[in-house]
């Protein structure tokens, strides 16, 4: 006999909840499945990082898993307090559970600030990125935890397509097959900009995952591409940023400039390997480069 699946009535309000303000909170710049410029290719957005985000609208606690900086040994689980108010980058899901769809909501937790994923973290050890750059650090199914997550527009000063991670290097180092080890920028969800430098002993992953040489709380950001211009309350120590006031939370600024000069690493057909897409970032004088998604393209 054919069963069809089906969603209650109280899952629809809540995803209701969730998904409110749809229209106007499209991810990033395009819409899932449509297709897009990108430099000289066509790419599908379904390939590119096309991130949700998500407001605290009260504080919650979450477990997530730490794992050892340097040494060797086991993950621990801990809980991360998401105080009212904090923006998460996520991806709003669905699993099926007898004869129910159930909503699930994926968040990106690696991805915020560095003080806040660091409140819960045992000494020596690091929130746990995940192999891959679309591995969550948690997975919420319960009902009381969803409807305190609304969703949002793209913060103007997350990059393109980006996680907000952009590495020194420009092109020469986008398309290379080494790791980067130098510097990176990180733009994060809840509104900071760190700048750090690579732990050479870290364990394989978390180099760029550690403590900022400098960082600040974005106070007001301009979006007029090719340009973000973020502004502080400090400087930020590592950047070179420029003073524009003596007073106030605009007393520094930044500007990102989207270089619209994507790198197209093929990648390998014939083994089955997509290609991927990097933007290229104008940045305090020097060139960094930020994954921004895969081509689409295997064997």
């Amino acid at each position: 006999m054919h069963k069809f699946i089906k969603i209650g009535s109280g899952i629809l309000a809540l995803l209701a909840v969730i998904c409110a303000g749809w229209q106007t909170a499209k991810a990033q710049t395009e819409r899932p499945s449509a297709l897009v410029k990108v430099g000289n290719f066509t790419a599908s957005t379904d390939f590119l990082n096309l991130s949700q985000y998500y407001e605290l609208t009260r504080t919650i606690k979450v477990k997530v898993n730490y794992v050892p900086t340097h040494k060797v040994g086991h993950a621990i689980s801990r809980d991360l307090t998401l105080p009212v108010g904090t923006v998460v980058a996520g991806n709003l899901t669905s699993t099926k559970s007898g004869d129910f769809l159930v909503p699930s909501l994926q968040l990106y937790l690696a991805r915020l600030s560095y003080p806040l994923i660091r409140q819960s973290a045992p000494a020596g050890y690091t929130i746990d990125p995940g192999a891959g750059a679309y591995d969550p650090q948690a997975t919420l199914k319960a009902t009381d935890k969803l409807t305190a997550f609304k969703r949002i527009k793209a913060p103007d000063f997350m990059p393109g397509y980006s996680h907000g991670d952009l590495y020194l290097g420009g092109a020469k180092a986008a398309l290379s097959t080494v790791e980067t080890t130098t510097a990176s920028i990180r733009v994060t969800p809840d509104g900071y900009l760190e700048y750090l430098k690579y732990d050479a002993k870290a364990n394989a992953g978390l180099g760029f995952m550690q403590k900022p040489t400098g960082m600040a709380k974005i106070t007001k950001t301009d979006f007029h591409d090719p340009y973000r211009t973020l502004y502080f309350a400090h400087d930020i120590s590592g950047l070179k940023t420029k003073r524009v006031s003596h007073t106030g939370l605009y007393q520094y600024r930044l500007t990102l400039k989207n270089l619209h000069d994507p790198q197209h690493n093929a990648g390998n057909e014939d083994k089955g390997i997509a290609g991927t897409f990097d933007s290229l970032y104008r940045i305090g004088g020097q060139t960094y480069f930020t994954f921004i998604g895969y081509d689409g393209v295997t064997g």
